[in-house]
């Protein structure tokens, strides 16, 4: 296969309203976007490696990192509504991104355990026969035994026969499913064009441990993530 040129961006606005000033909270010694960026530049992958931001402080984090490019987002990109394809698709739009580069990967800084490994491990999963690799991880309990809140807050099983009702409620005999985790999704820009979202077309999972997979969005998952690292089980040495 021939080399591809491949860019990276990293999205990380300054808004965030459950965790305020998210990304650049201390995480083990880095911000937290800091992480994504690290393991950018640790995978070896990209040709060029983009920081997207309105929040002049998390921008400022790139002295840390050199090689790293700022982009300075437009503030209708920056609101609470825009969903981060909106971003990525902005991105690829721009005639230096789409003329110069073949595949553009989104490394959204909520993930910070996932590892250069996993970067390379997407890689070696795309082909031209597909239109993206996203991470993913295991569930942690069976989603077929979940349910939703009915009328005055009745059980009502979310799966059609369900283990709840047919009685078959051991979770070893479920079988075993996957949901994405924010890790990575690594498309090819002519594609992803098309498609207008990672999950279209014909995208393909890499898999990632359920440690590496934890998802910062509130004060709650960021003490998770210490602790885990107190822990000696997360290794920033990536």
């Amino acid at each position: 296969m021939t080399k591809t040129r491949n860019v990276c961006l990293v999205t990380a606005r300054g808004g965030s309203k459950r965790l305020p000033h998210k990304n650049v909270i201390d995480l083990g010694g880095l911000p937290l976007a800091g992480h994504s960026l690290d393991v950018a530049l640790k995978s070896g992958c990209f040709d060029k490696i983009v920081l997207s931001s309105d929040d002049p402080e998390i921008l400022s984090i790139t002295k840390s990192f050199p090689g790293v490019e700022l982009d300075n987002r437009a503030l209708d990109l920056a609101g609470d509504k825009v969903k981060v394809i909106d971003v990525v698709l902005d991105c690829v739009s721009r005639p230096e991104i789409e003329k110069n580069f073949d595949t553009i990967t989104l490394l959204l800084p909520t993930a910070p355990f996932r590892r250069p490994a996993d970067v390379r491990g997407g890689f070696e999963r795309l082909d031209r026969d597909i239109d993206c690799v996203l991470s993913v991880t295991d569930f942690d309990f069976p989603p077929q035994m979940g349910v939703q809140l009915g009328e005055k807050d009745a059980l009502v099983p979310i799966f059609d026969p369900s283990p709840l009702i047919t009685g078959n409620t051991r979770s070893q005999d479920q079988a075993a499913d996957n949901r994405p985790n924010g890790g990575f999704f690594i498309a090819w820009i002519d594609r992803l064009k098309e498609n207008k979202s990672f999950y279209r077309g014909k995208p393909r999972c890499y898999v990632m441990p359920k440690l590496n997979s934890v998802d910062i969005d509130t004060g709650e998952d960021l003490e998770v993530a210490r602790a885990l690292l107190g822990a000696g089980l997360i290794d920033l040495g990536r």
